[in-house]
């Protein structure tokens, strides 16, 4: 009697045992489920479906730093990255210090080709979308999953990080995100609201580089983000009549001279700004310059990477120049704080990690 009880208890529990594990299960089966499968339309229009939550992604091609900036905003999808291309624009690398276990992560080589990506065994390839011809388009061959992302404008960036999130099974996020810039954005735009033409200073905005070991100046066309953060700033940019194509163009100074604006702002993505903005503003063609004269050159801020480009810190760039441009206006804006606080919403630094990893790395801000 005693061992027919024993084993019917042992039974039982075995039972018990087997539900409870099945139940969990179909738990973790369906948390991992939710929200796939999911079709999805990229930023260059390719439509793609995604059974289930992405598991090894990479993110390869160049230009990187720009979608891996974005993505990292994903706090829960940090650990999926299988492989990445280069994120150190000459700067240094902001994402090792968001992911202990980043440094045992592949990293690709900038020309990467599609069968180095497919090596990964990727179940989703994120890249930038000027690099899809080239990797996407062999890779959808082969059956790989390729996200294009364009990230260019303000407004590109906001409906990049909604198919994001939705790719990545983070759509929630991707709207807290969405928010964070949207609201950034309306206080801007709130406080330049009632600015007449006149009142929006004369602002160029130029990418000091020293590529092949000569210096030159460059304007960014018409369309791009350094141009939208001027103008959003409140500024009138001089240049933009000057380039409506589809990159970098190199003026001389006699141009620069031309415009003489009231402000100038210099940015360098591959070298700190102080390595040579001192010694440029000293030359004597510079001390001509009206902006020169009133102390309005100013090298752009930069923390990880220069904030005038079509990376997540262009709002930051925005407000700055807000300040610089209009102090009447932007008095009770706090830089610093703004700073900070984007570090903290977007991510998920705490105030002493900001304190310690970013606020030394600042530059440009007075």
């Amino acid at each position: 009697m005693g061992k027919k009880l024993s084993s019917a208890v042992w039974l039982c529990g075995l039972l018990l045992f087997i539900c409870t594990a099945a139940m969990a299960d179909q738990t973790i089966s369906a948390d991992h489920d939710t929200g796939f499968p999911v079709e999805i339309v990229d930023s260059i229009g390719n439509r793609i479906v995604l059974q289930e939550r992405p598991r090894r992604i990479v993110l390869a091609g160049r230009a990187t730093l720009t979608t891996a900036n974005v993505f990292y905003l994903f706090e829960e999808a940090r650990t999926k990255v299988s492989a990445i291309g280069h994120t150190d624009q000459g700067l240094g690398s902001f994402l090792p210090y968001l992911d202990a276990g980043f440094s045992v992560i592949p990293e690709l080589p900038h020309e990467v080709g599609p069968e180095e990506v497919a090596a990964q065994r990727p179940d989703l390839v994120i890249v930038k979308n000027f690099t899809y011809s080239r990797l996407g388009v062999p890779l959808k061959k082969l059956g790989i999953p390729v996200l294009a992302l364009s990230l260019e404008t303000p407004e590109q960036f906001q409906q990049d990080i909604e198919i994001l999130g939705k790719a990545l099974g983070y759509p929630q996020r991707a709207a807290e995100i969405q928010d964070i810039y949207r609201r950034r954005m309306a206080d801007i735009e709130t406080r330049m609201e009632h600015l007449m033409d006149s009142e929006k200073p004369e602002v160029l905005l130029l990418y000091y580089n020293t590529k092949g070991g000569n210096i030159s100046y460059n304007i960014a066309p018409a369309g791009w983000i350094q141009t939208l953060q001027v103008q959003a700033a409140g500024g009138n940019p001089v240049w933009v009549e000057s380039h409506f194509g589809s990159g970098w163009k190199t003026v001389n100074f006699e141009q620069i001279a031309a415009w003489d604006p009231d402000y100038i702002f210099v940015t360098s993505y591959r070298i700190p700004t102080g390595a040579f903005f001192q010694e440029m503003l000293n030359s004597p063609q510079w001390q001509h310059l009206r902006a020169a004269q009133s102390g309005n050159v100013l090298a752009f801020p930069a923390d990880f990477y220069s904030w005038a480009q079509p990376d997540v810190r262009w709002i930051l760039g925005v407000q700055w120049m807000s300040k610089i441009l209009h102090p009447d206006l932007c008095r009770d804006l706090n830089i610093m704080r703004e700073i900070e606080t984007f570090y903290v919403d977007m991510y998920g630094l705490s105030s002493a990690e900001f304190r310690s990893i970013v606020e030394p790395r600042i530059t440009g801000i007075e």
